[in-house]
């Protein structure tokens, strides 16, 4: 395994691996890493995409997702390669920002990278974006 180290604004495309980058770029899923008030993990899968500086995904304010960031806002990720399962890229990061998403913007965008484009989901009222960035990755 090897660690990198990214530190501040800017620095999140270098944080990442080039040759591990197509893992963001395809519309793979991802799994979530969040801490639960009672300090135990929860992990989801979730969609995302990488605009060089966040990894961005949507969900709702309702979710317990939600309320683990805010009180814990260290997160992580885990992609995997689904032609070469060893191959993977751990992204360790801070949930930075949480945008009222109340038209449902980031899902349409998400579901359009994933191939099932729609309108905006029928809990848009309570969606939130959210702004992950990468501080450190592991990668095999």
């Amino acid at each position: 395994m090897s660690p990198s180290v990214g530190d501040g604004p800017g620095k999140s495309a270098k944080v990442i691996p080039e040759s591990l980058l197509d893992l963001l770029e395809r519309p793979l899923h991802a799994h979530l890493a969040t801490v639960r008030p009672d300090g135990t993990p929860q992990v989801n899968p979730t969609w995302c995409r990488f605009d060089g500086e966040y990894i961005w995904l949507t969900t709702t304010n309702r979710r317990q997702k939600n309320r683990n960031w805010h009180a814990q806002p260290a997160v992580a990720l885990s992609i995997v390669d689904p032609d070469r399962p060893y191959r993977y890229l751990e992204i360790r990061g801070r949930v930075e920002h949480i945008l009222p998403d109340p038209g449902g913007a980031e899902f349409v965008r998400l579901a359009e990278r994933y191939g099932v484009p729609q309108g905006p989901p029928p809990d848009s009222a309570d969606r939130i974006a959210v702004a992950i960035r990468p501080r450190y990755t592991t990668t095999q």
